[in-house]
């Protein structure tokens, strides 16, 4: 069926409802956050290069904190100057009634709604007139639906990204603990010692002869085969939370580790009780503890590509894990 305004007016519609929904439950809560919060704090990006050693910024007025947490939460759109591949982080608190709890719920259910329909229109296209050349072509029909609501700027981690609601239960009260730190992620990915010598067989597309993909090669063939290799991409920092819940039994509480690049939103009438701030930037590696849950070798194996061999431990797990991953077929393969 050719692509057409009309066979997706459904996705444009929802869209459309999901986009006006999250606006408002932004305006509200935001509005609340300034005016009824019981208590705040928000990081500051220091100023030059970042010192974890150095002391932090002087903390803001009560009524900037709210204003800056407010802003950070809305912002859901790309703003002038942002680097096309960074998002906004905001590590923070902000305490609010069972009220302003709501209130935050209610955005949360729109970013999901927001999240849902945006993945449904992924590899629908439309005709459009190109701004440019003012010809019709086929392009994405989400660009061409955000474009229509004047969302064309549309940040969409920011956008669809929860707030991390911690609330008293049944069995637990609001969190007495909250230690903000840097976790560091790696990117890893897990290939096959086969699929590893197929990629640096192929050639270069620009026809460049990269030096050391001989021996890489050579290093390769002398592994067993079907050996899994962990191909490790630097590392990137992001603002984690540890929250301990005290239990309503006296028991042990509950411990929960969050990622923490919006304000955490507390139900309360203070700040926690027990609270570390996130330092300016993550301590230097030798302050740091070494991990106890390391199963990937410290050095690249190869010279072309940073794959890592798996500690012998691990080496059979991993293996046997790659072999199920890859015989087990993808929807996108499966007959309908």
């Amino acid at each position: 069926m050719t692509p057409s305004a009309t066979s997706h007016s459904p996705l444009r519609a929802e869209l459309g409802l999901s986009l006006q929904g999250l606006q408002s439950a932004l305006s509200r809560f935001a509005a609340h956050i300034q005016t009824r919060a019981h208590g705040a704090w928000l990081w500051q990006a220091p100023e030059g290069p970042p010192d974890p050693l150095k002391a932090p910024p002087h903390e803001l007025p009560p009524e900037q904190t709210l204003e800056r947490i407010a802003h950070a939460i809305c912002q859901i759109k790309y703003e002038d100057g942002q680097d096309p591949h960074a998002s906004v982080i905001a590590p923070g608190i902000v305490v609010v009634s069972g009220e302003g709890l709501t209130l935050a719920q209610d955005v949360n259910h729109y970013k999901r709604r927001l999240a849902r329909v945006l993945l449904q229109m992924q590899g629908c296209k439309e005709w459009d007139v190109d701004p440019v050349t003012q010809e019709r072509v086929l392009r994405p029909l989400r660009e061409v639906a955000l474009e229509s609501f004047y969302f064309r700027r549309l940040h969409h981690f920011q956008a669809t990204r929860d707030l991390v609601i911690l609330r008293e239960t049944d069995t637990h009260y609001a969190p007495d603990y909250v230690g903000f730190t840097w976790a560091s992620l790696r990117d890893i990915r897990r290939v096959s010692r086969e699929q590893l010598i197929e990629e640096l067989r192929k050639p270069d597309p620009d026809g460049i002869e990269w030096p050391g993909t001989a021996q890489d090669l050579v290093t390769l063939t002398q592994l067993p085969a079907g050996e899994a290799l962990a191909i490790v991409r630097p590392p990137h920092r992001t603002p984690r939370a540890n929250i301990a819940f005290p239990a309503k039994s006296g028991g042990a509480p509950l411990r929960a580790s969050k990622v923490a690049v919006l304000p955490l939103v507390i139900q309360g009438t203070n700040l926690p009780a027990r609270f570390r701030k996130l330092p300016a930037a993550p301590l230097p590696s030798h302050y740091r503890l070494t991990r106890s849950d390391v199963e990937i070798e410290p050095h690249p194996i190869l010279t072309t590509v940073p794959a890592h061999r798996y500690l012998p431990a691990f080496r059979e797990l991993k293996r046997q894990e790659l072999r199920r991953s890859n015989s087990t077929p993808r929807p996108e393969d499966q007959e309908p």
